[in-house]
């Protein structure tokens, strides 16, 4: 190496540090798209590189300063030739050597920083990222037309192109097998955002209902979430779920950072759903009725000593209507939601809950109103990095005399317990073991499963 590339310079202090410093805003900028995105656990991870790479910034200037006051100290005591000073004698070599070791690894750990984010900041384009899953599935007692044996899960497409400036895209495009073997293809995510701060991002699209934390944490990548499954209450439309999880219309959300933590808000409002073939339909392609969703979300995200704690409510209102076969009116039913979490994720440990409550007012007949509710709470542990036992218990106590819930297949009460064995063979590929008992009211009789999965993120 040339001895020069060790040599001294003079520059202001702003100068050194601009990398750093840019490389710290395009972090806190990831951060607040990562939240955008609802992805609590990276907007965590973020924010220590942030405060990470303040304290290592912090340091390199430490060290400078005795850098310099080294050469000053020289300096000082050097003799003087004339009437001139003596020029600061260079560095000894163990002094550069010492330096640029101490700089070097500044440099890699901020390089480390950057890659544990989970993306290259560097990103411009089209940024592709994805996510794909098989596994097998055994049952006893499974309810007619339940099929066993090994499956194609998903592959999921998970693109966020790179537009500059304040402007966001994300689009996830999911290929999955149907029950009689054919492929589908749904656009589950299409939304375009823009940035106003980090008090304002406005999304418009179609994008995963801002309630509770499941549905904003964990998406269609498998590979993303501790267990095989979904808590059933919070299954995608297409699967049988009994919330509308997805939602096409605008979203405003945006956070304020406060001494002990992030106070996090959302409110949105879009086409309002629909019930066809036993299912929901959250109208993606314009609303059949005019019947909309409004629906807010408001969380706390703790800092310091409670770092990995969040909680929050949430709640929407809309009217949703029922069809027959032949697309003809068979009820209307005003669905009043409310709900709360409270999540635990770090040390190892995530612990989760969510609970909701349903008031649903029948619009087309005399029933009244009808009272609901549905829940669950899931803990795992992780040990040596790679093993995650889980437990997840699930219950819901639906009114049978609500339109709402008769429309629906699944509309029925239930209760679920879940136990599973996750094991991480690389950090983008999980294999899982899980374990079912279900009683639905509507079988009348326990159905145990056993299933396995190995997914993988790209």
């Amino acid at each position: 190496m040339n001895s020069a590339c060790l040599r001294p310079r003079r520059f202001s202090p702003a100068s050194r540090f601009a990398p750093i410093a840019l490389l710290a805003a395009l972090v806190a900028a990831s951060g607040a798209w990562a939240q955008s995105a609802d992805t609590a656990a990276l907007e965590r991870r973020l924010e220590q590189s942030v405060r990470m790479i303040e304290a290592l910034t912090g340091r390199i200037e430490q060290l400078e300063k005795q850098l310099a006051a080294v050469q000053g100290a020289k300096a000082a005591s050097a003799p003087a030739t004339g009437t001139a000073a003596a020029p600061a004698p260079a560095p000894t070599p163990s002094e550069r050597d010492a330096t640029a070791a101490r700089l070097a690894e500044v440099e890699k750990t901020v390089g480390q920083l950057t890659a544990s984010s989970g993306r290259d900041l560097r990103d411009t384009g089209l940024p592709l990222h994805g996510f794909a899953d098989v596994g097998l599935h055994a049952s006893r007692n499974p309810p007619p037309g339940t099929r066993n044996g090994f499956a194609i899960g998903s592959l999921d497409f998970y693109l966020t192109p790179e537009l500059g400036g304040n402007v966001k895209t994300l689009v996830e495009l999911n290929f999955g097998i149907a029950d009689n073997g054919e492929t589908e293809v749904d656009l589950e995510r299409a939304q375009i955002g823009y940035i106003f701060s980090d008090q304002l991002t406005l999304w418009l699209g179609r994008f995963h209902s801002p309630f509770g934390y499941w549905n904003m944490a964990f998406h269609h990548g498998a590979q993303i979430q501790t267990s095989i499954l979904r808590p059933r209450m919070l299954d995608f439309e297409d699967d049988g779920g009994i919330l509308p999880v997805h939602t096409t219309g605008v979203w405003g959300t945006g956070s304020l950072r406060l001494a002990q933590g992030r106070l996090v808000y959302h409110l949105y409002a879009g086409n309002g759903t629909r019930i066809a073939n036993g299912a929901l339909d959250p109208n993606p392609g314009g609303d059949d009725n005019g019947n909309k969703v409004v629906g807010f979300g408001l969380g706390y995200r703790f800092a310091g000593g409670l770092d990995g704690l969040a909680i929050g409510v949430n709640g929407l209102r809309q009217t949703a209507v029922a069809y027959d076969a032949t697309d003809s009116p068979l009820s209307r039913t005003r669905l009043g939601l409310l709900g709360g979490y409270a999540v635990y994720d770090n040390g190892g440990w995530e612990l989760i809950g969510e609970f909701y409550r349903f008031r649903n007012v029948d619009l087309s007949g005399g029933s009244g109103t009808h009272g609901s509710w549905t829940g669950y709470a899931q803990v795992a542990h992780s040990f040596m990095e790679r093993w995650v036992p889980y437990y997840r218990f699930e219950k819901a106590s639906l009114d049978q005399t609500d339109n709402y819930f008769l429309a629906q297949a699944n509309g029925r009460s239930y209760s679920r317990h879940v136990l599973g064995m996750r094991y991480n063979a690389d950090p983008r590929a999980a294999l899982k073991f899980e374990l079912n008992r279900s009683n639905d009211a509507g079988i009348g009789r326990a159905v145990d499963e056993f299933r396995l999965q190995y997914a993988v993120s790209f």
